[in-house]
C-alpha cells in the first residue's frame, strides 16, 4: 500500500512537471517501464480499463509535447525515407487488424474446441492497434526533443537505468542459487518466477539483457576509467547475471555473437577475457552451460517426441519444439505469399489447432516463435518490405556511427543502438515479434537517439551548427 501511494505521488508530480518539460518526463516514462509491468502494479484506476499510472503519465506527456512543440518552434527532422517506411509499417499493422476482424472463423473455432476465453473487440483493438502505437510514441517524443547534450545525457542515463533496474529485479526474484541448478531446473524456475515477479516473459528478458549488456558497455567511451570500473562494470555484471538466470539459450547465443562482432571491430583486447569468462561460468554458473548445451549433449531426461529421439543432435530440444511449427507455417506462407492472412494468422488459419491435434494439447503454438515467419504469415512478403528496409537502415546508420573514431558520442550512440537492434533481430529467429510491444520500448528509444545523432552529424558535415554535438 505504501509503495502504491508513493508511486501515485510520483506520477502526480511528473504529470504536472510534464507540462513544463515534456522531454525529461518522456525519459521518465521509459525508466518507469522497469517497474510498471510488475504484477503488483495497478492495472487500472477507478476500475477504468486501460487507465493506469503509466498511461495517465503518458497521456500528459503526449498532450504536452503535442501542444508545446509548436510553441518551441520545433521542426520534425526525421529523414523522409524513414518517415515513409514507418508509415507503411503501420499501414500493414492497421490493415492486419481490419482483416482480423473481417474473418475470425479460425480463432472462434479454436477457442470453442478448447474452451479458451475469446478476446473482446475493444481489447483486441487496444492490444493489436493502440498499444502498437503507444509503445513507440515515447521514442518519437525523445527524438523530437533531444536537441542538446544535457538532454541526450539524460535520455541515455534513464535508458540505461531501466535495463539495470530490470536486471536487479530478475536477480532478486531468481536468487544466486539458480546459477548452480540443472539446466532443466533453471528453465522451469525462470518460467515460473520471472513472469510473476518482474512482469516480462523470461525469453523477452533474455533478449533484452543480451543487447543491454553491450549497450551499457558502450558507455565506457563517454566516462573516465574510474567510472568505467566502478559504475559501468558492476552494471554490466548485473545485466549479465540477469540474462544468465533467464535460462534463455537464444539470449546466450545472441550475447556471444554480438560481443564478438563489437569486440573484433573496436575492443579486441577484451577478447582475451573470453577464456576467463568461460571458466567462471563452468565454476560459478554451471546451470547456464547445461542449459545452453541441451539438445547437443545427451540428457538424462527425454523430453522430445519419439520422432526426434534417434537424432544425435536433438533439434526438438534445441529449438524448444519450434521444428514442429516452422514447416507448417512456411507451407501456409507459400499458399498466400504476397499479403498473408491478417493478424493472428497462426490461430486463424488453423495451424495452432492442427499442431495440437497432431502432437497433443501440450504443444500450444499460438504464434510461430519466429518474428520473421509471424510477420510474413500475417502480412505477406509485400508487407515485409517496409520492415526489412527499416531495420536495414537502422543497422546501417548505427554501424556507421559506431565506426567513427574521433567523436565518442557517435561511437556510444551507434554501438548502443546497434547492440539493442541486432539483439532483437537475431533473437527474432526463435521468438519476439515485429509488432511493437512493451519489451521493445528501450530498443525504440535507442533507435530514436541514434537517428537524432545521425541527423546532427549530417548537419555538421554540411557546415551547419549542432548544439548537441558541439
Amino acid at each position: 500500500m505504501i509503495r502504491i501511494t508513493l508511486l501515485t505521488l510520483l506520477i502526480a508530480y511528473l504529470s504536472v512537471y510534464a507540462w513544463k518539460d515534456w522531454f525529461r518526463t518522456a525519459c521518465w516514462l521509459v525508466l518507469l517501464m522497469a517497474v510498471f509491468q510488475h504484477p503488483d502494479m495497478p492495472k487500472s484506476i477507478a476500475g477504468i480499463p486501460g487507465l493506469n499510472h503509466w498511461n495517465f503519465l503518458f497521456l500528459n506527456v503526449f498532450l504536452s509535447w503535442l501542444i508545446n512543440r509548436n510553441k518551441q518552434k520545433l521542426t520534425w527532422e526525421m529523414p523522409l525515407h524513414i518517415n515513409t517506411i514507418l508509415i507503411f509499417y503501420y499501414f500493414f499493422i492497421f490493415a492486419g487488424v481490419l482483416r482480423y476482424f473481417d474473418d475470425m472463423t479460425g480463432i472462434s473455432d479454436l477457442h470453442a474446441v478448447y474452451g479458451w476465453e475469446s478476446m473482446g473487440s475493444l481489447t483486441a483493438v487496444n492490444e493489436y492497434l493502440i498499444n502498437c502505437v503507444k509503445w513507440v510514441v515515447p521514442a518519437m517524443i525523445i527524438f523530437d526533443g533531444c536537441r542538446n547534450r544535457q538532454q541526450y545525457n539524460f535520455a541515455v542515463i534513464t535508458l540505461s537505468l531501466m535495463f539495470i533496474f530490470l536486471a536487479l529485479q530478475v536477480i532478486k526474484a531468481m536468487s544466486f542459487g539458480s546459477l548452480i541448478m540443472s539446466g532443466d531446473g533453471l528453465q522451469r524456475k525462470a518460467i515460473k518466477v520471472i513472469s510473476s515477479n518482474v512482469g516480462f516473459h523470461r525469453v523477452n528478458i533474455s533478449m533484452i539483457m543480451s543487447g543491454a549488456f553491450w549497450a551499457v558497455f558502450c558507455l565506457k567511451e563517454l566516462v573516465s576509467v574510474k567510472k568505467f570500473l566502478f559504475i559501468i562494470i558492476p552494471a554490466c555484471i548485473s545485466i549479465f547475471l540477469a540474462m544468465a538466470m533467464t535460462g534463455g539459450r537464444m539470449g546466450y547465443i545472441t550475447w556471444l555473437v554480438l560481443g564478438f562482432i563489437l569486440c573484433v571491430f573496436r575492443w579486441r583486447k577484451f577478447l582475451l577475457l573470453a577464456p576467463v569468462l568461460a571458466a567462471a561460468l563452468f565454476v560459478f554458473a554451471p546451470s547456464t552451460i547445461d542449459r545452453l548445451m541441451q539438445g547437443v549433449t545427451p540428457q538424462t531426461e527425454e523430453l522430445a517426441p519419439a520422432d526426434f529421439e534417434k537424432e544425435e543432435i536433438d533439434t526438438y530440444t534445441i529449438t524448444s519444439g519450434r521444428v514442429i511449427s516452422w514447416p507448417v507455417v512456411w507451407w501456409h506462407i507459400t499458399e498466400a505469399p504476397f499479403l498473408g492472412y491478417g493478424r493472428e494468422a497462426m490461430q486463424n488459419t488453423g495451424i495452432t489447432m492442427q499442431i495440437m491435434v497432431e502432437y497433443g494439447e501440450g504443444e500450444v503454438f499460438a504464434h510461430p516463435h519466429n518474428a520473421y515467419l509471424e510477420w510474413i504469415l500475417d502480412n505477406g512478403f509485400i508487407g515485409a518490405v517496409p520492415i526489412f528496409l527499416f531495420y536495414f537502415y537502422i543497422l546501417k546508420y548505427s554501424w556507421s556511427l559506431f565506426k567513427e573514431k574521433q567523436t565518442a558520442v557517435y561511437v556510444v550512440t551507434g554501438g548502443l543502438c546497434f547492440a539493442l537492434v541486432f539483439a532483437f533481430l537475431f533473437a527474432s529467429t526463435g521468438s519476439q515479434t515485429f509488432y511493437p510491444r512493451e519489451g521493445a520500448v528501450g530498443m525504440w528509444v535507442a533507435i530514436a537517439l541514434m537517428l537524432r545523432i545521425y541527423i546532427e552529424r549530417e548537419k555538421l558535415r554540411k557546415g551547419l551548427k549542432s548544439e548537441l554535438i558541439d
